[in-house]
């Protein structure tokens, strides 16, 4: 029993250190890609892109939360030792997400036609658009049956499979793309035909990851079989959407609060300023995907407690996964917030600095308010007590809609970021955290002092150091920011040692490293 409990305790660092690895690797790839691609297509195409990226995007929500299902599902029978079970959910959910990407491609037929009525897309690019859209859906297909296979993954806690999956997708695409922009004399002559290419690369590496994703799910959940009779059980159907159509719902909410903001700027707006404000998301997504990398353990981790009869737990993962998810994440947002119209500048260019830098300070608020809203919306989902969460979402994506609408009228591409930011705030330090209480029964005074308090405390010594340093030190490459970074780095470490970490905590981290050392 006691080794059992301590195999379970080390699941989560095991998977977060994995999944920051194939993190790390996509934001490099991704990093030095981002002002490559941009330079090769040119402001108002790299928009143009990013618009249908936007779009299609929107199809990733026919998952219905089937994925979500695979995983609890998943994660419970195997505890369990129910492998029937897990077979026959796995089968529906395979038949569920192939019906969902045949839909997909045909909705993305009918959005084609309309694609010029819909974006301020210059004169001449309307057809490049139409075919970029139908490859992009198809990749939404194959990443949607992709997504089962993962599922099965991350209820193994299997991670590092996963990651390696990624990687192997990224640096097939990143190699292809590079290749492609250096050697193609059609996008040499036309810019805006580099978005085919572009789509087709990423349907090319979502096909090898399909593949790959196949046989690593096999070896690692040998008794969970596919079949046919399996795939039709109703039960197996209406227990995925039962329990999925929930959580889709929160991540059609999600998705509209999240990429709203790029739709709504190609609309009002002239399409080359959505490269400002895709330039500032850019970063705080590859943060929002460090994140990930601890929130996402979350789920599986809860199923696999609910299933051994272990939810008095669950608790503590909410209150101190939110603390430590926020100590990681912090140095990055308060990098964002004083520094981040240097970087924009010293990585993209000089003209999209001060602009994308200023909303990548507002993008950055609302990436802190997220680190809390995610731990206990993953929570929930492994619960099983996420319907709550609904209403939640439903609120986040109406008011930042709204917001958005209005201020981007009379502020422009700067009203988006404030439409994302203040519902943003009222539901992560508010709705969600009541609902928390009335699930957990968590202290609220424990919450915000504990998770969200010592956080802040912690970081300021940091910011102080970053804000002295970009005053009297400006950067003037890449090269010396991330040295004047990683010299401030220590000074984020001591203050999460100090006032991050209570004391009971400092001294099992402090015993943790001599046995390690020793």
């Amino acid at each position: 029993m006691n080794s059992d409990s301590k195999r379970i305790d080390a699941r989560p660092v095991r998977n977060v250190v994995s999944n920051w690895g194939g993190f790390l690797f996509s934001a490099l790839v991704s990093f030095f890609l981002g002002p490559y691609v941009l330079g090769k297509l040119g402001t108002t195409t790299y928009g143009i892109w990013a618009l249908i990226g936007s779009l299609v995007g929107y199809f990733g929500l026919l998952d219905l939360g089937v994925r979500s299902a695979v995983t609890k599902f998943v994660a419970s029978y195997h505890s369990a030792g129910d492998h029937e079970s897990a077979s026959d959910i796995k089968s529906a959910a395979l038949l569920a997400f192939t019906i969902a990407g045949l839909v997909a491609i045909v909705v993305a037929a009918g959005i084609s036609f309309f694609v010029e009525r819909i974006f301020s897309i210059p004169p001449g690019s309307e057809n490049v658009a139409r075919v970029a859209i139908m490859i992009m859906a198809t990749n939404i297909a194959v990443a949607l049956v992709t997504g089962v296979y993962g599922g099965i993954l991350t209820a193994r806690h299997r991670f590092d499979l996963s990651n390696l999956i990624g990687v192997v997708g990224v640096t097939v695409r990143g190699s292809a793309i590079v290749i492609a922009l250096e050697t193609g004399t059609t996008i040499t002559h036309q810019a805006d035909q580099g978005i085919i290419v572009l789509a087709v690369i990423q349907l090319m590496s979502s096909v090898i990851q399909l593949m790959l994703a196949r046989i690593l799910s096999r070896r690692a959940y040998r008794q969970a079989e596919t079949s046919i009779r399996r795939a039709f059980s109703p039960d197996s159907l209406k227990k995925i959407f039962s329990f999925g159509l929930l959580s889709s719902a929160i991540h059609v909410f999600a998705a509209i609060a999240h990429n709203s903001s790029l739709i709504l700027i190609g609309s009002l707006l002239p399409v080359a300023m959505v490269t400002y404000y895709s330039i500032a998301e850019s970063l705080t997504e590859y943060t929002r995907q460090l994140l990930s990398g601890i929130t996402h353990t979350v789920m599986p981790l809860v199923g696999s407690m609910q299933g051994a009869r272990q939810v008095d737990s669950v608790k503590d993962v909410l209150v101190l996964g939110t603390r430590y998810a926020s100590l990681v994440v912090l140095p990055i947002i308060a990098t964002f917030m004083i520094r981040g119209e240097s970087f924009i500048s010293l990585w993209m260019g000089a003209e999209y600095g001060r602009l994308s830098g200023q909303i990548l300070t507002l993008l950055s608020v609302s990436l802190w308010a997220m680190v809390g809203y995610q731990v206990c919306t993953t929570t929930m989902i492994g619960l099983g007590k996420h319907k709550g969460m609904v209403p939640i979402f439903a609120f986040e994506a109406a008011a930042s809609i709204t917001f958005s609408i209005v201020l981007i009228q009379k502020i422009g591409v700067l009203g988006s970021a404030w439409g994302v930011l203040v519902p943003r705030l009222i539901v992560a330090l508010g709705m969600s955290v009541a609902y928390a209480k009335k699930v957990l029964h968590i202290s609220i005074v424990e919450y915000y002092v504990d998770s969200i308090g010592r956080p802040i405390v912690a970081i300021l010594p940091f910011a102080a150091v970053s804000y002295a340093v970009e005053r009297a030190w400006p950067a003037g490459n890449l090269a010396v920011f991330f040295l004047q970074v990683t010299l401030a780095m220590p000074v984020a470490i001591l203050g999460t040692w100090i006032f991050g970490l209570k004391s009971d905590e400092r001294t099992k981290l402090a015993n943790a490293l001599r046995r390690r050392l020793a």
